[in-house]
């Protein structure tokens, strides 16, 4: 069994045009203006983005599970994913705690920029987080998949305490700072956990999920890649 590995030196850059033009922070209000200036500053000294993941040998693929180091992992969409690999590496990542002790000073709207740049923070970690798999382990392609992600049967959100708790071995909350809640809730929000695997054809779950409006959507929904899962056994 091979050890935890955590990033806890992610680098990361916080475009501030690009950014107040996501949240659309108006041009002609200097007050907002400077407010933007000042939290954006804050979050760029104190923010520590960071990972945790972990090599793991994959035992045994079912028919809609898979065994990795033991633990079971139910899921009828990750077997056909996974086909005949053996690796898949459990990875946690998150924007960091450290800008927590920023929100009792915010109004409501400096609490919704807060949580964009933290989801921004996050999508940088999990950036790094590849570019390390696909250096370290010269893997070209890597995809990944997320419990709850997807339609919920494609891999149940219960799965989630199978990787804090057997996969990563009970140590995200001190090696990175993020817990998940007994309502399987990560906290801090803006955290991500799954598991990534190397792939020949680019995969997200977003395929294989029917809600046409969600903010995060990485890819459009593929009726065909659904009809090829067995959609007639994930009612």
């Amino acid at each position: 069994m091979s050890e935890n590995i955590v990033l806890k030196a992610i680098p990361f850059e916080l475009d501030a045009v690009a950014l107040a033009t996501r949240i659309r922070l108006p041009e002609e209000d200097p007050e907002l203006q400077q407010s933007w200036n000042t939290l954006l500053r804050q979050v760029k000294a104190l923010a520590r983005p960071k990972a945790i993941y972990r090599d793991c040998t994959v035992e045994k693929v079912g028919e809609d599970f898979v065994v990795v180091e033991g633990v079971t992992l139910n899921s009828r969409v990750l077997p056909r994913q996974l086909g005949d690999r053996r690796r898949l590496f459990a990875y946690c990542a998150t924007c960091g705690t450290e800008t927590a002790e920023l929100e009792q000073n915010l109004e409501p709207l400096e609490r919704f920029w807060l949580e964009e740049l933290r989801l921004d923070l996050l999508r940088q970690a999990l950036a790094y987080l590849r570019r390390e798999l696909s250096t370290r382990y010269r893997i070209p392609r890597l995809v990944g998949m997320a419990p709850g992600s997807g339609d919920a049967a494609v891999w149940p959100l219960s799965e989630q305490r199978k990787l804090f708790a057997q996969l990563l071995g009970g140590r995200v909350t001190e090696s990175i700072g993020v817990e998940l809640t007994d309502s399987l809730l990560m906290l801090p929000y803006k955290s991500s956990s799954g598991v990534l695997f190397a792939a020949e054809h680019d995969f997200a779950t977003c395929q294989l999920c029917h809600r046409e409006h969600c903010p995060n959507r990485r890819a459009p929904f593929d009726a065909e890649l659904w009809r090829r899962q067995r959609p007639d056994a994930m009612n």
